[in-house]
Parts: C-alpha cells; sequence; structure tokens
C-alpha cells in the first residue's frame, strides 16, 4: 500500500499500526498505540487524533523511530504523521448534555456535579493525568493507571503500585478516580488511605460501645458498594490484626464483584513479611508496577511544567542546576524549586545558578557530607527549635514539640540509611508508621506550602558546621 492507492486516513492508519504491533509489547500496544485514529490527509501529512497528551508524547518521543519505519513501509518517503490530541471526547459529551434537562445543559453545572463527586470520594482536582510528568522511571505504572481508567474492573485487577515516598503514588491512584469521574459519572469512586481505613474501622468499633460515629453497616457500605476502591499506603494496616481482617473481606467482596481496585504501597507485596499470606496473595494476583527515582531529564520536565504552571519567569539553566543537585524524590525537588524561588524574592536578588547554590546552601553540601549519624541530627533539631531531647523522645504531643519530632524523623530517614523502626525506636519507641507519617507530613510541607522548607535548610546547617 502507498499513499497514492489508498488515501483514506483510517485505512492508511490501521496499515501502519499493523507494523507497529509487531515491534511493541500486547500491553504497550493495547494501552498507548491503539488508542489512536487517522482522521485526514493533506500535503503529504497523516493527522492522527490521540486520546491523551500521554499517547501523543509517547508515539512523538519513545516510539518515533518505529513510527517512523512504519510509516516509510506504508505510506513511502514522503509520508509524515501529526499528532494531535482529539477533542471528540469533550464535544461529544457536550452534544450527549442536550435534552437532560437545565442542570445538565450548562458546562458550569456539569463541572460542579464533577466537583462534588470528588468531595465526596475525597479525591484531590489537582492529581491529574495531564499534569503528571511521564518518565523512564513511571512509564509502565502510567500506562496501567490510564488503561484502567479507560476500562475499570475490565483489564487489571487488582492493580498495585509501589515507590518510595515523593515520587508520584498518590498523583497516580487519584488521577484514576479523577478520569472515572469525568468520563463514568455513574460510577462510585471511594478514596482512602491506610491510616483512615483504619482509623474508620475504630470508629466502628468504639461505636459499638456507645463511643463512635459509624456503624459497622455504615462502614462496610462506604467500601464494599464502591465501583472503583482506591486504597494509598496500604502498608499502614500491617500489625493492625482487625484492620487486615475487614480489609481482607473488603477486598474479596469487591473483587468477586468485578470492581475495580487499586492499591499503592511504598514496597512490593513480596516484601510484606508480617501480613497475613492471604492477603499478600490477593495483592500479587493482579498486576505489579513501580515507579523508580525519576531520571535527570525527567526531572527538568517536572521542574517546567511547574514553572509553566505557577507563571514564574526561570531561566532554564536555574532549573538544570536544581535538577542535578535534588535527585532523591519529587518532593524534594518541587521544594527545592520554591526554596530557590522564595530565597530570589526575599532577598531581591535575580534568578542565576549561583544564587540557586545560594539558596539550596545545605541541601546541596549534603551530597558530599558523609556519616551523619542520628545523634547529630536529632541534636541539631533540638538546638535550631530550642527543645530537649528528652521531650522529643517523650510521649507529650505539644504543638510546640511536634514539628521538630516529624523534621527529626524526616531529616534521619532522608539523611541516614535507617529504616522507620530503628528511627522509632530511637525517638521514644515509637511505632514504625508512626515515624512514617510524620516523614510524609514533612514532605508534604515541603512541597505543597513550602513553609518547612527554610527550618529544614538551617537544620541541615547546624548538623554540617557542627
Amino acid at each position: 500500500m502507498t499513499m497514492n492507492q489508498n488515501n483514506n486516513p483510517k485505512e492508511m492508519w490501521k496499515a501502519i499500526l499493523g507494523k507497529i504491533e509487531l515491534e511493541v509489547s500486547p500491553m504497550i500496544y493495547k494501552t498507548i498505540i491503539s488508542r489512536t485514529k487517522g482522521v485526514n490527509i493533506e500535503n503529504d501529512t497523516l493527522e492522527i487524533f490521540c486520546e491523551d497528551n500521554f499517547v501523543k508524547k509517547n508515539l512523538e518521543i519513545k516510539y518515533a523511530k518505529i513510527v517512523k519505519e512504519a510509516v516509510k513501509n506504508v505510506g513511502g518517503e514522503k509520508l509524515k504523521v501529526k499528532f494531535t490530541v482529539s477533542n471528540e471526547k469533550s464535544e461529544k459529551g457536550k452534544e450527549n448534555l442536550n435534552g437532560l434537562g437545565p442542570l445538565f445543559s450548562q458546562q458550569k453545572s456539569l463541572e460542579t456535579l464533577h466537583e462534588e463527586k470528588r468531595i465526596r470520594s475525597n479525591l484531590n482536582p489537582k492529581f491529574t493525568f495531564k499534569n503528571f510528568v511521564l518518565g523512564k522511571n513511571n512509564n509502565l505504572a502510567y500506562a496501567i493507571a490510564s488503561a484502567v481508567s479507560e476500562k475499570p474492573g475490565e483489564l487489571y485487577n487488582p492493580v498495585f503500585v509501589y515507590s518510595k515516598v515523593g515520587l508520584g503514588k498518590t498523583h497516580l491512584i487519584q488521577a484514576v478516580g479523577n478520569k472515572i469521574i469525568e468520563t463514568k459519572p455513574g460510577m462510585r469512586v471511594v478514596y482512602t488511605t491506610g491510616e483512615a481505613f483504619t482509623n474508620e474501622l475504630i470508629e466502628t468499633i468504639q461505636s459499638g460501645k456507645g463511643k463512635g460515629k459509624y456503624t459497622a453497616n455504615q462502614f462496610r457500605e462506604k467500601f464494599r458498594k464502591a465501583d472503583v476502591l482506591l486504597i494509598d499506603d496500604v502498608q499502614f494496616i500491617i500489625g493492625r490484626e482487625s484492620t487486615q481482617e475487614e480489609f481482607f473481606h473488603t477486598f474479596n467482596a469487591l473483587y468477586m464483584a468485578g470492581k475495580q481496585i487499586v492499591i499503592t504501597s511504598d514496597r512490593p507485596p513480596k516484601d510484606f513479611t508480617s501480613l497475613e499470606d492471604r492477603i499478600t496473595s490477593r495483592f500479587s494476583s493482579g498486576i505489579v508496577a513501580d515507579i523508580q527515582p525519576p531520571d535527570v531529564e525527567t526531572r527538568i520536565a517536572i521542574l517546567r511544567s511547574k514553572r509553566d504552571a505557577d507563571n514564574e519567569n526561570i531561566p532554564d539553566d536555574v532549573l538544570n542546576f536544581i535538577a542535578e543537585k535534588v535527585d532523591s524524590n519529587i518532593r524534594e525537588l518541587e521544594g527545592a524549586y520554591l526554596q530557590v524561588i522564595t530565597y530570589a524574592k526575599a532577598t531581591g536578588t535575580e534568578l542565576t545558578v549561583e544564587n540557586a547554590s545560594k539558596a539550596l546552601g545545605a541541601t546541596v553540601k549534603e551530597k558530599v557530607v558523609k556519616n551523619v549519624n542520628i545523634n547529630e541530627i536529632l541534636k541539631a533539631v533540638c538546638i535550631y527549635y530550642s527543645v530537649k531531647m528528652q521531650d522529643i523522645k517523650g510521649k507529650r504531643r505539644n504543638k510546640e514539640l511536634v514539628i521538630p519530632r516529624q523534621v527529626a524523623m524526616y531529616l534521619m530517614k532522608e539523611m541516614t540509611d535507617m529504616p522507620f523502626t530503628s528511627i522509632g525506636e530511637f525517638l521514644g519507641g515509637r511505632d514504625h508508621t508512626t515515624v512514617m507519617y510524620g516523614v510524609d507530613k514533612i514532605q508534604e510541607e515541603i512541597a505543597e506550602t513550602g513553609k518547612i522548607t527554610q527550618d529544614v535548610v538551617n537544620v541541615k546547617q547546624i548538623i554540617f558546621n557542627s
């Protein structure tokens, strides 16, 4: 087939897809390549509509060589392809609103309905597939999540995504929920965390004693009537016998009913040594994918995306510098980005590489410092916040102690190789889940508000100067 022999864009692209299918895995073809359609041929250019930007970027970048060769084989040397994101779904959605009454007649009303569903589902609207930066580190997890959001309960079930903290698990799992709410309004989506699930179960148990606000039926109805259940940080149920039991039955009820289940954790199922085998086997029965720390190219892309979203005027060389210096996780990367901006605004200086280096200070120095121990970290925290070590290790939860204690947890995890359990033991015999929560809390503050960023930098400076 050549372009002169067949100018039907659908048939032309179908023939090209046949060539591409031979060069990629079945899963990649199904979740990425097939989500396209030939729509027009003009001036030796074949226009291809893609369902979303994720598909478009993959075809333009990752699979460009394969696509180019397939196009050449089918359409000849002169044929070129142009990928665009299709707006067919949005247009179709608008058409379908006709005749449904005044509530559905305006786009604003539809958006309001989506927002109400998000609130009920406990989802954050900022976590979408559109603003998730794709890279080698998360390509598979993204493809699976995207496919699941298109056909919940049909393709992969359950889905288990794991990674270290701050790499985008929460963003991805909530993106699934947000996409389903927008495209499948009849489905009931429930998002929760392992910790929240546990706390609600405790409330349920207390209700039997006349102290709680949940009944057993209300609790089970909330989770077992979901069409899509999203559980973030499922590791928090470990070691809690009653929670594990309830989770097992909830999982089974939904799975047997063909409902979609998506789970995230900080470790793969095989590492849940203290979790019941029957639950671990359920986690592994579907598809398991990990998210690795982003490479420097992806980190640069993340920072550029954030710059564009924030409408900040930051030179590329400054973003490149930040990306090279901060390679641990996305939360810290965004925290460093905010730190540089805050420094420039506070000092009235230009956003240059030199000033970015000054702003990051100890964050950059940390890369060459060796043998920092937890005693040094705790001492520095106590000096900076003017608190006593015994108080940090103590049981009191005074407001003036909570932040210093969590900063200590965060720095101990970031700057040493100590596991959560050992950090918890050092800090007064605390449970590892408490330490994990403290670390996550500081990471969230750094990424979302930046309020704690300077405190963390100052504590590091005390450590490095001691």
